[in-house]
C-alpha cells in the first residue's frame, strides 16, 4: 500500500495476524548474530524473515522462540514469536554501554515501553515523545485507541532506531531461535 501514512505501524501486526499478542524489543547492538549469541540460541536457529517466523507464532506457548534481525544500522530488533518476553535479556546485552526499549501489548492492554540505558532501568527521556506527538502519530489508527497509542509508541521508537515498521520491515533477513531451556534467568 504505497498511499499508507508512514505512522500507521499497528495495522501491519493487524494484517499478518500477529496483534493478539506483541512483545518486542529494540537493542543497540552492532548486529543481530552478536545479540543471538547472547541470547545463547546460536545452536538452534533458523533464517527467515517475519513473514516466514509467524507461522511459529503462540504467544502463549511454553517454548521461547524469538526472532532476532537487523532493525537499522547499529538497532537490532526482537520480536517474540513464541513463550515469554525477551525483557529478561535486555539487561545484560546493554551492561555495554547499548540502550534498548520493550514494548509489549496483550488483550487490548499496551504496557508502556521501558527503557534500559548501559544496564540500567531508567526513565524515558521526555524528549523521546516530542517528535511522534508533534507530528500527531498517535492520532492515526483504527478507530481502536490501542492502534493509536501503538502507533504513537511504535513512532517513537522508530525515530530512536532509523527505522519505521512497512512491509519490507516483515521481508528483512533474521534469525527465528529458540532459546533453551534455562538460558535466560528467571
Amino acid at each position: 500500500m504505497a498511499d499508507r501514512d508512514r505512522f500507521d505501524q499497528w495495522s501491519y501486526f493487524e494484517e499478518r495476524g500477529l496483534a493478539g499478542a506483541f512483545v518486542c524489543s529494540w537493542v543497540e547492538a552492532p548486529d543481530h548474530r552478536a545479540v543471538v549469541t547472547a541470547l545463547r540460541a546460536e545452536e538452534e536457529t533458523l533464517v527467515c524473515d517475519l513473514n516466514q517466523a509467524r507461522r511459529w507464532h503462540h504467544p502463549l506457548s511454553q517454548e521461547d522462540v524469538v526472532w532476532v534481525a537487523e532493525q537499522s544500522p547499529g538497532w537490532v530488533v526482537l520480536l517474540a514469536v513464541s513463550g515469554l518476553s525477551p525483557w529478561r535479556i535486555l539487561e545484560p546485552l546493554t551492561q555495554l554501554g547499548g540502550r534498548a526499549y520493550h514494548l509489549s501489548y496483550y488483550v487490548d492492554e499496551v504496557s508502556e515501553p521501558v527503557y534500559i540505558n548501559g544496564g540500567e532501568w531508567e526513565d524515558i527521556p521526555e524528549d523521546h515523545w516530542d517528535r511522534p506527538r508533534q507530528e500527531g502519530a498517535g492520532l492515526v489508527g483504527s478507530s481502536s485507541g490501542v492502534a493509536r497509542e501503538l502507533n504513537f509508541y511504535l513512532a517513537a521508537l522508530a525515530y530512536t532506531t532509523g527505522r519505521f515498521i512497512d512491509d519490507t520491515w516483515f521481508t528483512t533477513p533474521g534469525l527465528l531461535c529458540r532459546i533453551p531451556d534455562g538460558a535466560w534467568a528467571p
